[in-house]
C-alpha cells in the first residue's frame, strides 16, 4: 500500500514519479560525479520505503534527511545539490511535515532556469502537499502553473481540486446509519462544529497518525466539537475491530465502496486521512491531512463561536 493512499484519475508518466532518477540541467549549475553516486544510493533507499508501513520508515526517512542535507551544503552550486533538495520536500510530505516541504519546493522553483520536466515534478509534488496542509487555493495555483509545462499532471488531480470542496462552501448533506445502525444525519450537527475523519484501517498514514487524532478528540470533545468518522474500509469487521481495540467513540460510518463510497464521492476524497473541519452553520472551514492545521482552525473557530447564536 502506498504511503500516501492517494488515488490518481490517471497513470502519471513516470517522469514524475517521486524518487525516481531525474537529470536536472539547470542552467549555471555544475556537475560532481561523488555527489552523484551519494544521491543515487539514497535514491534507491528511498525507493524502497514507500512500501514499507510508516511506523517502521520514520527513522530511515529522518536519516536520508540528514544525508540530504548535507550534499546540499557540501556540493552547493552543483545539480546534485538542487535534486537533493527535491528529493528533501518529498521526505517532509512523507512525514506529513508539508510546511517544510512546500519550503524545499519553493527552493528549487525558485531557482531560475531548470530541465522543463524537473520543473514539472517539483510543481506536482508542491501542490500534492498544499492538498495535505489544506491549502486548496495555492494547490490550485500550484496545478494552474503546472498545466503550463505538463498538462497531464496537472489534469491528475481532477476533483482533489474541485469546487464542492472549497472554503467557505455549504457541506454536502448526508443522512445514513452508522456500523451500530445509529442515524448520522449532518443537518443535525448544525450548531456544533463538526469534524468529518475520512480514512481506513488499511491506510498507513491514518493509523500513524490515529494517536493525534484521539489526542485531539480528547481536547475538544468536552467543548462540544462533534467527530463522525467515514471509514474507506472494505471489511467491516476490520473497521468494528480497530474500534473497539482503540475505545473509538465517535460514530463510523461505512459501505464497503472504498473511494468510490457515497461520502467520499460527494467529498471528492482521493488522499487519506482528510479532515474536514465545518462550522457551526454547516460551512466547510478546512480540508486537508494536517492534524496541528486543523487544531489552530478549531481553536480559531471556538473563539469565534462564543458570541454566535446556534444554528440547530
Amino acid at each position: 500500500m502506498k504511503k500516501w493512499c492517494i488515488l490518481l484519475g490517471i497513470v502519471i508518466a513516470s517522469a514524475i514519479l517521486t524518487f525516481c532518477g531525474n537529470t536536472v540541467y539547470a542552467k549555471g549549475l555544475g556537475r560532481d560525479a561523488n555527489a552523484a553516486k551519494q544521491l543515487e544510493f539514497i535514491r534507491r533507499n528511498l525507493s524502497g520505503l514507500t512500501q514499507m508501513k510508516a511506523e517502521d520508515s520514520k527513522g530511515y526517512y529522518e536519516s536520508a534527511l540528514k544525508d540530504l542535507q548535507a550534499i546540499t551544503e557540501k556540493y552547493a552550486g552543483t545539480e546534485e545539490s538542487l535534486e537533493a533538495k527535491f528529493y528533501i520536500g518529498n521526505v517532509y510530505s512523507e512525514l506529513h511535515k508539508y510546511d517544510d516541504a512546500i519550503r524545499w519546493f519553493d527552493a528549487v522553483l525558485s531557482y531560475g532556469e531548470i530541465n522543463t520536466n524537473f520543473k514539472a515534478r517539483a510543481l506536482y509534488f508542491k501542490a500534492k502537499a498544499l492538498i495535505g496542509k489544506g491549502d486548496i487555493a495555492s494547490a490550485k495555483e500550484a496545478v494552474t502553473q503546472l498545466r503550463t509545462v505538463e498538462p497531464m499532471a496537472a489534469d491528475s488531480f481532477g476533483n482533489e481540486l474541485s469546487g464542492t470542496m472549497r472554503i467557505g462552501a455549504e457541506a454536502p448533506a448526508f443522512n445514513v446509519a452508522d456500523i451500530n445502525g445509529k442515524t448520522v444525519d449532518l443537518e443535525k450537527y448544525k450548531g456544533h462544529l463538526a469534524i468529518l475523519v475520512f480514512w481506513a484501517t488499511w491506510c498507513d498514514p491514518c493509523i500513524q497518525e490515529f494517536p493525534k487524532i484521539k489526542k485531539f478528540y480528547g481536547k475538544f470533545k468536552e467543548q462540544g466539537v462533534q467527530f463522525i468518522g467515514i471509514s474507506l474500509d472494505d471489511d467491516i469487521e476490520d473497521l468494528r475491530g480497530f474500534s473497539t481495540q482503540e475505545g473509538i467513540e465517535w460514530p463510523q460510518i461505512f459501505d464497503g465502496k472504498r473511494w468510490k463510497g457515497a461520502i467520499p464521492s460527494l467529498y471528492h476524497i482521493s488522499i487519506l486521512p482528510t479532515f474536514v473541519a465545518l462550522d457551526r452553520e454547516g460551512k466547510v472551514r478546512y480540508v486537508g491531512g494536517d492534524t496541528e492545521a486543523l487544531t489552530q482552525i478549531v481553536t480559531t473557530l471556538l473563539s469565534e463561536s462564543k458570541n454566535l447564536p446556534l444554528f440547530r
